[in-house]
């Protein structure tokens, strides 16, 4: 189904970004009340003081658990990439402009295959390399990760209807 669909250009993959970028922020907020909720749990159990710090905000960026806060929010993001290019081959943002990420030989992404490629893809700087290799339709991570964003026909997107049917 996918043998003949064209590769995704540059401009279409970046507007799929900026939607992807206003999703995320909702999400990295979430996640970010989730761990002011989780230090505030351990300051009423006593197992974390305050003192010293103006407020969580401020215990969370210093120290250790500065580390620890940045990991826990750069696995969010990319575990919502995996997540939607493993389920359903494209994020919302790639679904309003009709995109679909998949193997070379059109199976879905593998979840080794959606970590390499969300952490290959630089924060969006891996679709530079389609400037370099001007043509091709492949970015960094889609040449590194043996896949490929394609774009999908109004037809192919009705018929494929991700949404009710997620693989």
């Amino acid at each position: 189904m996918f043998a003949t669909a064209p590769r995704a250009g540059l401009a279409r993959r970046l507007a799929a970004i900026i939607y992807d970028v206003l999703v995320l922020a909702a999400v990295v907020m979430l996640a970010a009340g989730l761990a002011l909720l989780l230090v505030q749990c351990l300051v009423w159990l006593g197992l974390v003081s305050l003192a010293g710090y103006t407020d969580m905000a401020h215990w969370l960026s210093s120290g250790v658990q500065r580390w620890l806060y940045l990991g826990y929010l750069l696995s969010v993001i990319i575990g919502f990439f995996m997540y939607f290019w493993c389920k359903a081959g494209q994020t919302l943002g790639m679904r309003a402009w009709r995109l679909l990420v998949v193997q070379q030989n059109g199976a879905p992404l593998t979840a080794k295959q959606a970590l390499l490629r969300a952490v290959l893809a630089l924060a969006g700087l891996g679709n530079l390399w389609l400037l370099v290799r001007w043509g091709k339709g492949l970015a960094l991570q889609d040449q590194l990760t043996d896949s490929q964003m394609i774009v999908l026909t109004k037809e192919q997107s009705k018929v494929l209807n991700l949404h009710s049917t997620a693989r």
